[in-house]
C-alpha cells in the first residue's frame, strides 16, 4: 500500500514576508499592524523567520531512512505552507492509498491535534478521494520520547546547583481540564524521577498572549523565577512543551526568559530542543510503527 505520512505542525513563517499571511491565517482575521510589526521584530531577533519547517524536512528524512523508505514522508502545517490540506492534494494527485496524519506535538488539545484532525477530515469529505486515514496523537507515552528527554538533559545540563525549569506553552484555564496539562505534568513527574531530581525543579507555563481577558493556566515561567530568584544561582529550562525550536524557543526562552533570570542574579541555560536529535528520530518511528500495527 503506498502510503504518506504527514509531519503536522503548528507552523511558522520562514521569512519576514510571510509574517503577515501567517498571522492572518493563525488568528483566521486581518490583524492590526501593530500587531504584526510587533512579531516582525521578534521574528528579526531570532534570524528572520522561523526554522520549524526546515526542522521538520529533516525530521521527515531522517525518519525515512530510519523506516527503510517505505513511506513517503513530509511536513504540513496548519498555519503555513505547505498547508495541511496542500499536502492532501499532493496525496491525491499521487495516488496515495492511505494519509497518515501524525501530530508531532505529543501532547493533546482540541485547539492543537483536534482542530487538525477535524480539519483533516473535513478537508478530505470536499474530494472524489478517500484514501485510508490514520491519526496518529498523544503519544507523550512513548518511552523513547522520554529517554530521548533524559539523555538530552543528562548531556547537556546536569550539575548540583541546577534548578530545572520545565516549560510549557500556557491555555486558557477554561480549557485547563483537557488532557493537555495532565499529560505535560505526567511527563516532568517522569523525567524528575528518571533523573533523581529532588526539589531543585519546577514546573511553569509561557507564552501567554497580551491582552487576554481570561485568565491562562499558571505559574508563568516569570513567576516561578521570581519566587526562587533567592534561593538559586543557575536556572536551566527545559523546553517539554515543545519538540522542536520556534519562536517560543527562540524569542521567549532564548531571549526574554533570559534576560529574566539574569535580572535576577541568575546565570540561565536551556537545553536543546529535541529537533533532529536521533534518540528522538527513534522515538518517533517507534510511534508511527505502532499507530500502523508494524512489528518492531
Amino acid at each position: 500500500m503506498t502510503t504518506a505520512v504527514l509531519l503536522v505542525n503548528f507552523g511558522g513563517p520562514r521569512t519576514l514576508a510571510e509574517v503577515p499571511s501567517f498571522i492572518t491565517r493563525m488568528i483566521g482575521r486581518e490583524v492590526p499592524k501593530p500587531v504584526v510589526d510587533a512579531l516582525l521584530d521578534r521574528y528579526r531577533a531570532i534570524g528572520g523567520g522561523s526554522p520549524l519547517a526546515a526542522i521538520t524536512d529533516e525530521q521527515a528524512r531522517f525518519l525515512s531512512e530510519q523506516t527503510g523508505g517505505r513511506y513517503v514522508i513530509k511536513g504540513a502545517f496548519r498555519y503555513s505552507t505547505p498547508s495541511v490540506e496542500e499536502m492532501i492534494d499532493e496525496c491525491y494527485l499521487s495516488e496515495m492509498k492511505r494519509i497518515v496524519f501524525f501530530i508531532m506535538s505529543p501532547f493533546y488539545t482540541s485547539r492543537t491535534a483536534g482542530s487538525t484532525i477535524r480539519a483533516a477530515e473535513n478537508y478530505l469529505t470536499s474530494l472524489p478521494y478517500q484514501p485510508e486515514t490514520v491519526f496518529i496523537h498523544s503519544w507523550y507515552r512513548e518511552a523513547l520520547f522520554v529517554e530521548a528527554w533524559r539523555r538530552r538533559i543528562e548531556e547537556e545540563s546536569i550539575a548540583d546547583d541546577s534548578f530545572y525549569l520545565f516549560s510549557a506553552h500556557s491555555l486558557p484555564q477554561s480549557l485547563a481540564g483537557e488532557p493537555y496539562k495532565s499529560q505535560i505534568e505526567e511527563t516532568v513527574q517522569s523525567l524528575v524521577q528518571r533523573l533523581g531530581l529532588a526539589d531543585n525543579w519546577a514546573l511553569a507555563w509561557q507564552s501567554v498572549p497580551q491582552n487576554v481577558e481570561e485568565p491562562w493556566i499558571g505559574p508563568s515561567v516569570e513567576s516561578v523565577i521570581e519566587s526562587n530568584s533567592g534561593k538559586i544561582r543557575r536556572l536551566v529550562e527545559v523546553p517539554i512543551g515543545f519538540v522542536s525550536d520556534h519562536l517560543e524557543t527562540l524569542y521567549d526562552m532564548d531571549i526574554v526568559h533570559r534576560e529574566y533570570a539574569h535580572s535576577r542574579g541568575l546565570s540561565f541555560s536551556r537545553v536543546t530542543s529535541l529537533n533532529a536529535y536521533p534518540h528522538y528520530i527513534a522515538a518517533l518511528k517507534a510511534v508511527l510503527e505502532r499507530g500502523l500495527h508494524v512489528e518492531p
